[in-house]
């Protein structure tokens, strides 16, 4: 059997963008998904994010039918979920989907934004290029 070293990509600490991005990413994505599915059930919901945030109560702020944003809203929420399994399991590819995904999301306001942003700055953090290039030089070897 061979002994783990203090250099291994398993032992590597995740850093702390890859936390929070995981927070605000789950986050945003069940947020993104049950909204969707209200919006896809009840004729008129109410709910935290809004429908990606551009509607407060019942009232669009923009000229768009809120339950025609239900499917692309549980979507996206489900795929925000994937991206936050991907950047735990290391894929090279993944961080520039959720990079995808958070310009996607970027026109939502209120706590969407927030959460928003908070995904955006750790993927763009280099830490969080270290954690999945490392993730990407274990599968090589």
């Amino acid at each position: 059997m061979a002994s783990l070293t203090s250099d291994s990509p398993s032992t590597v600490r995740p850093p702390f963008s890859l936390i929070a991005t995981s927070v605000a990413g789950a986050l945003l994505g069940a947020g993104l998904a049950v909204d969707g599915l209200t919006l896809r059930i009840f004729a008129n919901p109410t709910s935290p994010l809004g429908a990606l945030g551009m509607w407060t109560g019942g009232r669009p702020l923009w000229a768009l039918d809120a339950a025609s944003l239900g499917w692309p809203m549980i979507a996206i929420g489900c795929a925000w979920l994937a991206v936050v399994l991907g950047l735990w399991m290391r894929l090279s590819w993944i961080r520039r989907v959720g990079l995808v995904l958070a310009l996607l999301t970027a026109p939502a306001l209120g706590i969407a934004l927030v959460l928003d942003l908070v995904a955006l700055a750790g993927l763009l953090s280099p830490a969080m290029m270290r954690w999945v290039a490392s993730g990407e030089a274990a599968r090589v070897v």
